[in-house]
């Protein structure tokens, strides 16, 4: 049997907010999630891109990252990795994992499929990477799918490493490809990008988006509430897959109260009450709607220990999108907003040529739209 630890979207010297304290926090879940692997002792671990936030991380980050390896490596222990969208140069560049190779750092596939076999526990195992293909790229994607079903039909044993955007795990307009077009010969596909953790395992092969290991966004803190943060903890034995997630303890307690001037004090009460906030102090980024005291606010803010409070934002309307059963595509959220159907099809182009990687289509439609030559 062997054991892996499946990890991704860990962002890296992401300084969330411009907080010196939210950069810790992401170095801090990372750490938590290495070092619970090597509790484990797991044989590997397998992390599925977005490693670092941008792709020329600072000298912290890539320090932390080097500080984490070296104790992989003492352990003999190796970290195999693809590149999520975050981490693939913009130039002519070389990626920055790759740098900790001499740690035995393996990065695989940065351009197209990429497979190697490892030998874990006495069995022969699989394991393909693809980086993110987005822009161009995404034409190639499916096609490399399917030349990595063909490899893994000959093995018992086999993980895909993937980033991509997967629909219906996200909205189609965001997706690089569709869940019937993932390879289907492999026992475990782990995947990155998502940043909401999801884990089916009622069907082969086993598929799994392992989250981010901390909130990148306010739109992450649904999920958050739910599920926290976490890391998927792996056996693959004789063909077989057996993954649980592990929910991270570290990951600092995010939430986001909208109220209004009547009730604002009350429910932040209530948030500060809620089991399971651990000893850091919780983040609170707080709205009021309508008419309120500002200087009243701010006073009685000051009042609340032991947290952290991102703003307040005051706005005299709630601005709302109406939300309706047909809202299936991202146009329908572009009209719901603008309510004008010049501007959601504008929005809707600028959002495709930057997610395809067309800069100049990107800067020509807004210059069009500040009248600027």
């Amino acid at each position: 049997m062997a054991r892996f630890l499946h990890l991704s979207d860990t962002h890296l010297g992401y300084r969330q907010y411009m907080m010196d304290l939210r950069e810790e926090d992401f170095y801090e879940s990372f750490n938590e999630a290495i070092d619970f692997g090597l509790e484990e002792n797991v044989d590997f671990f397998v992390h599925t891109g977005d490693l670092f936030d941008t792709w020329s991380p600072s000298n912290r980050a890539m320090n932390e990252f080097k500080k984490a390896m070296i104790k992989l490596y003492k352990k003999n222990k190796t970290m195999y990795l693809i590149m999520g969208d975050h981490d693939r140069p913009k130039r002519t560049d070389e990626v920055a994992s790759r740098i900790f190779d001499f740690l035995g750092v393996k990065l695989l596939g940065t351009e197209e499929l990429q497979s190697i076999v490892i030998n874990y526990g006495g069995e022969d195992i699989l394991l393909s990477g693809i980086s993110n293909m987005k822009g161009l790229r995404k034409n190639n994607l499916v096609e490399q799918y399917r030349k990595a079903d063909v490899e893994a039909k000959s093995y018992k044993n086999s993980i895909m490493m993937s980033h991509q955007g997967v629909s219906p795990y996200l909205i189609p307009e965001a997706c690089e490809v569709d869940s019937k077009d993932l390879p289907v010969n492999y026992k475990y596909l782990a995947f990155g990008h998502v940043h909401d953790s999801y884990l089916i395992t009622d069907k082969y092969p086993v598929f799994s988006y392992a989250g981010s290991t901390d909130l990148n966004s306010t739109n992450e803190i649904k999920n958050f509430l739910r599920n926290g943060k976490s890391v998927n903890l792996v056996d693959i034995e004789n063909g077989k897959i057996d993954a649980q997630r592990v929910k991270l303890k570290s990951t600092r307690y995010l939430n986001a109260v909208n109220t209004n001037y009547a009730s604002y004090m009350d429910d932040m009460q209530k948030i500060l009450k809620t089991p399971g906030i651990n000893g850091k102090e919780p983040l609170i980024s707080l709205t009021i709607h309508g008419d309120a005291d500002r200087d009243d606010v701010k006073a009685n803010l000051l009042l609340l220990k032991n947290v952290i409070i991102r703003g307040p934002v005051f706005e005299k309307e709630v601005k709302s999108i109406e939300e309706k059963p047909n809202m299936s595509k991202l146009q329908d959220y572009f009209k719901a907003y603008f309510k004008d159907d010049q501007m959601a099809s504008l929005a809707e182009n600028i959002f495709n040529s930057i997610k395809n990687e067309d800069n100049e289509t990107s800067y020509r439609l807004i210059r069009e739209i500040m009248q600027v030559e």
